[in-house]
């Protein structure tokens, strides 16, 4: 009896200590993995930001105050940290339970199998609790930060399984150039939606494109404004008279009583008539804003040491580097601005004479300004194409997709949240490869996924 009773009382502090093992390297070090990783992805660029306005506004008082509200509203319960940390802590909670269930059930055959079924039901599970109480409470602040998060997951989740079931069919032209023509699929939309729909595009990114291709608000206005109707050619309108008076020029060089396309110099900001050498100009002006950038961030990133490579070579790549991504922005301008002037002076007009000549500016213009901007990325590496190619992806659906926050959008949202995550989790514990980008490598960290 007292056998018995010891045995029984082993067994008890055996699974004691196996669920305290489980917990420990299973829910709570991945979940802790989360909310760090989550945290400093919340909290560093706002840090930075703060510290460099403050240095440029020299208020150097509000730096400390500033960091300090910035590092302690993260520690909230419905941020985007907590959300990572609960979201990887139930989806390893429920697998173990999924996959017990699977296995008894007989459902499926063979071990890898299983595990894909019990992690996509578990994350599917795990993100549709999680999810709705962080998006209650981010859209609060803007609709875009929870639909970013969403469109980002959705395009990382198309691409990991169309590159996972088609990668061994696909031609090798399209392994070749894939990337590449997934950023021209993508650029067109966003840069079509920054003429015309600039309401589909998330704020701080469409300012970001704004400065970039530097061009004047009143030249996109009036673009938008013909593609609207709300101004025509033929009839009379003072809508570029301020831009004209900026520049010192006569409001007559952009008079729209005349039937027909306003002259490329005014387009060109009166700097050329000529469009090949405004293309070279704003392809310099980019690759002087682009330099600024990509410099700035290849200097900071020597100052982190490596071990076996000489600092004469790391600034050698660095500076190739940073070369090779400005000529590729400043190429991004320049065919943007050279399909817009291509299309409505320089061969269009030449090729089909019977179609009215305003046309080519109220749509086809930035169309294809828009489509041709995407062949820079070929000037990229092509790790950094595939970069790119990533990075635009999502914010080319979110051209595609309604931004209301309606409650059926945001049922919708919830719907394809779940999903894409569970794609993504259940396609990572199979092979921790098949997920590309930061995205992958930041999700098998967190996930303590092995190869």
């Amino acid at each position: 009896m007292s056998s018995t009773v010891s045995l029984t009382h082993r067994n008890n502090k055996n699974l004691v200590k196996a669920l305290v093992r489980f917990v420990n390297l299973k829910v709570a070090r991945p979940s802790l993995k989360a909310f760090i990783f989550a945290y400093l992805y919340v909290t560093l660029p706002k840090v930075i930001n703060h510290i460099s306005i403050a240095i440029k506004k020299k208020d150097y008082k509000s730096i400390l105050p500033r960091i300090l509200k910035v590092i302690t509203k993260a520690f909230h319960p419905f941020k985007f940290p907590a959300f990572a940390a609960s979201l990887i802590a139930i989806i390893n909670i429920l697998e173990p339970i999924v996959a017990r269930f699977l296995r008894v059930s007989k459902r499926f055959h063979g071990t890898t199998e299983t595990v894909f079924v019990a992690t996509f039901i578990s994350s599917f599970i795990a993100a549709s609790v999680s999810f709705p109480q962080f998006q209650n409470h981010i859209i609060g602040y803007g609709r875009f930060l929870s639909l970013d998060l969403t469109l980002l997951v959705l395009s990382r989740a198309i691409d990991t399984t169309l590159s996972s079931t088609l990668s061994a069919v696909l031609p090798p032209f399209f392994q070749q150039f894939g990337d590449g023509l997934l950023f021209i699929a993508s650029c067109t939309p966003i840069m079509y939606s920054w003429f015309f729909r600039p309401d589909r595009l998330p704020p701080a990114y469409r300012k970001w494109i704004t400065s970039a291709a530097n061009m004047d608000d009143e030249i996109v206005g009036v673009l938008k404004s013909l593609h609207d109707g709300t101004v025509k050619y033929g009839e009379k309108s003072d809508y570029l008279a301020d831009y004209c008076e900026r520049y010192g020029q006569d409001p007559a060089q952009a008079d729209f009583s005349q039937d027909s396309p306003l002259p490329c110099k005014t387009v060109h900001a009166f700097k050329t008539s000529n469009c090949e050498v405004h293309a070279l100009w704003r392809f310099v002006r980019g690759f002087k804003f682009a330099f600024k950038l990509y410099g700035s961030i290849n200097a900071f990133m020597l100052l982190i040491p490596k071990k076996n490579i000489a600092m004469t070579l790391r600034l050698r790549r660095a500076l190739q580097s940073s070369i090779r991504s400005s000529c590729f922005l400043g190429a991004f301008i320049a065919l943007d601005w050279y399909g817009v002037c291509l299309t409505r002076t320089r061969l269009f007009p030449k090729l089909f004479p019977e179609v009215p000549k305003q046309t080519w500016d109220i749509t086809w213009g930035p169309a294809v300004g828009a489509f041709l901007c995407g062949f820079s990325s070929f000037v990229e590496s092509a790790q950094r194409r595939k970069e790119l190619a990533l990075f635009v992806f999502p914010r080319a659906l979110g051209t595609l997709v309604p931004t209301e926050a309606t409650d059926k959008n945001l049922l919708i949202e919830r719907f394809t949240f779940s999903m894409s995550m569970a794609i993504l989790v259940a396609y990572c514990k199979k092979n921790p490869k098949s997920v590309r980008g930061i995205f992958g490598k930041g999700l098998t960290a967190v996930m303590s996924i092995s190869s």
